[in-house]
């Protein structure tokens, strides 16, 4: 989801409401009709999980300092990375991520059948407990997708398509769709998706909250807002690690909420932190250079991006949108601001499964920038572009955008607002130009280019209120098609138009680094931009 918090942390953009990999749609494209598709064990390459060494070993608390801290542990509301990240290490889903994030693998369900017309799924779940020793039941899988498929719900639209969840009995679950929806499974791998205990959430969603009763690697012991979250291990998880007992390894994970990023790096090189996620791009040389400490920098379903108002004028002229492209000096953000980390976006979201690189970059040419504001009739009215009070990177990253808009003919204004007003301005679309970012909850492309694309759905194109009607028929084509050939075709198409109908200016396919000590093992970071904490170990 999209998240507005600058630059400091790889999130999903998970801002706003809404709440991908060729390898997740091959897996639901080759469960033919009425196949069934066992759980694997996990395999070397794309689909391996983070394993622990020969003889692991158990024990100890891992001290984790992270620079968002969770606004809630219930997964129906959540839209900031910040919980959704915690969300992942303590409650499962039917389908899950596997240990990179490009491919998916069988969670709480352990195998299921498609059906031959490709509208029913039918889910046979494991038999594995909830963290309060009650079984996973049918029921329980019922009541959470009907909660994570209301209006209201940030992932909601993800399971729109979905007709009915009825109980076949205890421990198998049918799924009916409305019509063909190939992400299914990849909409079921989503944080939105978690399975909770039915009896635990209605005796109360605000304890469930604090303390939710979920079958995930770990339960919370302490929830202290403002300062941390620590997580203890779920003695009925059913995964089991290398050693053949159930995971997790640690038995806590001291999760602090460190928002300084120079505390941060300071506490990690000090021994204060096992580990900390979200490494300033301006600090990573010198944590490389660390004795005993390893720098992870792992590519995430993240786009930082300059999102645009198309209603507010002169941005309602395609051309003058396109001028802001050609306009940005991309390569001098790339240096100053990500210090060569990334790459330069050929695309309007994240590089998910159905990427195509072959859309043709916009170049950066002020010749051709002030062409385009000619054209548009600009008649000199002020740009005002927006980032958060306090956000170093951003503040770079517009004074840039500054100069080369400034020079193509434009007038251009910073505006600066702490983040919570930004994301309402933007939400009520009341802003211009605003320098953020975006990331995916899932491994198929359809999640952003519903969200961000088409301009049908409620948040009117992530608050952009860009639409192209003729773009919307093709993301339908794409979510109704089978075979994932035909599928990156139509992905490559909207691609191709929206990124060039000037949707945004996108800055950065930007990575996520994060950093630990060498007695840390098995650290692995998804593609989604979570940890797979269950596997890590603490050898100290």
């Amino acid at each position: 989801m999209p998240k507005f918090d600058g630059l400091a942390a790889p999130v999903a953009l998970r801002s706003l409401t809404l709440a991908g990999a060729v390898a997740a749609a091959s897996l639901a494209l080759s469960l033919g009709a009425c196949s069934k598709e066992e759980p694997k064990a996990p395999q070397a390459g794309a689909d391996a999980k983070a394993t622990a060494p020969s003889g692991p070993k158990r024990g100890g608390t891992l001290v984790f300092a992270r620079l968002e801290e969770p606004a809630t542990l219930d997964p129906f509301i959540p839209n900031d990375n910040g919980s959704i990240y915690a969300i992942e290490q303590i409650c499962d889903s039917l389908v899950e991520p596997d240990g990179t994030g490009d491919g998916l693998r069988p969670g709480l369900a352990e195998s299921w059948d498609i059906s031959e017309d490709k509208l029913t799924y039918t889910f046979k779940l494991r038999d594995t407990k909830f963290s309060n020793g009650d079984p996973v039941t049918a029921a329980d899988v019922i009541f959470s997708l009907k909660k994570a498929s209301v209006d209201t719900a940030p992932l909601g639209f993800l399971y729109a398509p979905i007709k009915s969840v009825e109980a076949v009995d205890d421990k198998t679950v049918k799924i009916t769709l409305k019509q063909a929806y190939t992400p299914v499974l990849s909409a079921l791998s989503a944080y939105g998706a978690a399975i909770v205990s039915k009896t635990a959430y209605e005796a109360g969603a605000d304890a469930f909250g604090q303390k939710p009763v979920c079958s995930g690697a770990f339960v919370v012991e302490e929830y202290a807002r403002g300062t941390k979250l620590v997580l203890a291990k779920n003695p009925d998880y059913w995964e089991k690690g290398k050693d053949g007992q159930p995971l997790p390894y640690l038995d806590k994970v001291d999760m602090r909420y460190v928002p300084d990023s120079n505390a941060r790096v300071l506490g990690l090189k000090n021994g204060d932190f096992d580990a900390i996620a979200v490494v300033p791009f301006n600090q990573a040389e010198s944590l490389k250079s660390a004795p005993g400490i390893k720098l992870e920098e792992v590519p995430i379903f993240r786009l930082d991006y300059v999102y645009t108002n198309h209603k507010a004028k002169p941005l309602d002229s395609k051309d003058l949108r396109l001028a802001l492209n050609y306009a940005a000096d991309r390569d001098s953000i790339m240096k100053v601001v990500f210090f060569g980390y990334g790459s330069v976006p050929n695309s309007y979201m994240p590089k998910v499964n159905f990427h195509s690189d072959a859309v043709e970059k916009i170049p950066y040419d002020l010749e051709k920038a002030k062409a385009l504001v000619k054209s548009s009739g600009y008649k000199g009215q002020t740009i005002k572009l927006m980032v958060d009070t306090g956000n170093a990177p951003s503040k770079q990253i517009a004074t840039i955008l500054q100069q080369g808009w400034t020079e193509a003919g434009l007038k251009v204004e910073i505006v600066e607002f702490d983040v919570g007003t930004a994301f309402d301005m933007t939400n009520k679309g009341q802003y211009m130009v605003y320098v953020s970012y975006i990331t995916s909850d899932i491994n198929d492309t359809d999640e952003l280019a519903t969200l961000q694309a088409d301009g049908r759905g409620s948040s009117k194109s992530f608050f952009s209120g860009y639409r192209n009607d003729a773009v919307g028929k093709l993301l339908d084509d794409a979510r109704k098609e089978a075979d994932p050939a035909k599928r990156g075709d139509l992905y490559a198409k909207v691609q191709d138009i929206v990124y060039h109908d000037g949707y945004s200016v996108p800055l950065n396919f930007s990575p996520v680094l994060n950093a630990y000590h060498g007695h840390v093992e098995g650290w692995q970071t998804a593609k989604n931009g979570w940890w797979w904490l269950k596997d890590v170990i603490r050898n100290k």
